[in-house]
């Protein structure tokens, strides 16, 4: 048996992930069974950056997730759903969904994966303190103990108490495609004020000096293996930049420069474009070289600072926690993607 203690401190250090993927590979895993206590997208677009389609194609896994107190994207639930060999449940599932707020009866809490070779009797485990999400599977500062189990000098037992109460859990959760429409319009309904699709003659007001937009998922147009960053935004929402193009500007036109403020690495001066698709397009800033990591399923929030935007990329949990009793209307694109300002 091996057993090790890591410290995340970021990409450039050992992290969940590189540990996930360093046992898979000691343990030539060809099944898992993760639980953590929630799900976003940006954690499954950083575990795909890492592991890539072989991961999917070549695995048997299964996912234990909670979705107390609203924390869980449904939209990484359904993402996970319909990957290759992946079977996704709920923690209590069918109660929670049903709870004003998603308030559970027992919380739900742990963070920890099990990778097997059960034709050998291989057994490692990643366990720690950072969920499903880019955060806290490659980006905060986590703290974890990975553990292999070598059948042969007969360490199986030293797993398997844990990997039976974990089997326990999943028997007893709820299949995640019995509670995912309900929990998707509850979860939704939840977060929005007053949320509508805006009409032709609606207009999107602006300046403002705090205005935020979903990113969803987003294309991997720097390359498959490096986050994507850039996103369409509705026509109109340069508006929120203090900027007026006419109504015949020519598609594949430049509409302005914005000038943003990044976590690290200094200002980046981007240009705003009114899109081939009549949308308008941003090129955000390289998320892993200023502060940002990844922007998949995050909440951009645009905050005005003198001529320069501040820009911070939130998970949806931490969006609603920080603005949401200051959220006015809440817009939403035809993909469903939403948008709006902040007084």
């Amino acid at each position: 048996m091996s057993t090790g203690i890591f410290i995340q401190q970021g990409q450039n250090s050992t992290t969940t992930l590189s540990e996930l993927g360093r046992v898979r590979g000691l343990v030539e895993a060809t099944e898992s069974l993760s639980l953590f206590a929630y799900a976003t997208q940006s954690g499954l677009a950083a575990f795909d950056l890492e592991f890539g389609s072989e991961f999917w194609e070549g695995t048997t896994t299964r996912w234990l997730f909670g979705i107390d107190y609203g924390r869980t994207q449904p939209q990484a639930i359904r993402a996970l759903c319909e990957k290759p060999n992946a079977a996704v449940r709920v923690h209590d599932g069918s109660w929670v969904v049903n709870q004003a707020g998603f308030l559970p009866r027992r919380d739900f809490h742990p963070k920890t994966s099990f990778l097997m070779r059960p034709d050998q009797g291989k057994i490692g485990v990643v366990a720690g303190s950072g969920n499903f999400s880019s955060n806290g599977l490659r980006q905060s500062v986590e703290a974890g103990t990975s553990t292999v189990i070598d059948p042969n000098a007969g360490d199986a037992n030293i797993a398997e108490e844990g990997l039976n109460v974990a089997n326990e859990f999943w028997d007893a959760a709820t299949p995640a495609e019995l509670i995912l429409d309900v929990y998707e319009d509850r979860w939704k309904r939840s977060f929005a004020r007053s949320e509508h699709e805006p009409a032709e003659d609606d207009g999107i007001p602006g300046p403002k000096d705090i205005f935020w937009i979903e990113t969803g998922y987003v294309t991997r147009n720097r390359g498959l293996g490096r986050p994507g960053n850039q996103i369409d935004l509705p026509r109109g929402m340069s508006r929120y930049f203090g900027m007026n193009p006419p109504e015949d500007l020519p598609l594949n036109s430049t509409i302005g420069p914005i000038n943003f403020m990044t976590p690290t690495n200094g200002p980046v001066e981007r240009n705003l474009r009114l899109g081939n698709n009549s949308m308008e397009k941003i090129t955000l800033p390289i998320p892993e070289t200023h502060g940002f990591d990844i922007y998949d399923g995050k909440v951009l929030v645009f905050r005005r600072s003198g001529g320069s935007f501040i820009l911070n990329a939130l998970e949806a949990a931490d969006f609603e926690a920080t603005f949401g009793d200051r959220l006015s209307v809440v817009m939403s694109m035809g993909s469903g993607r939403r948008y709006g300002h902040i007084d």
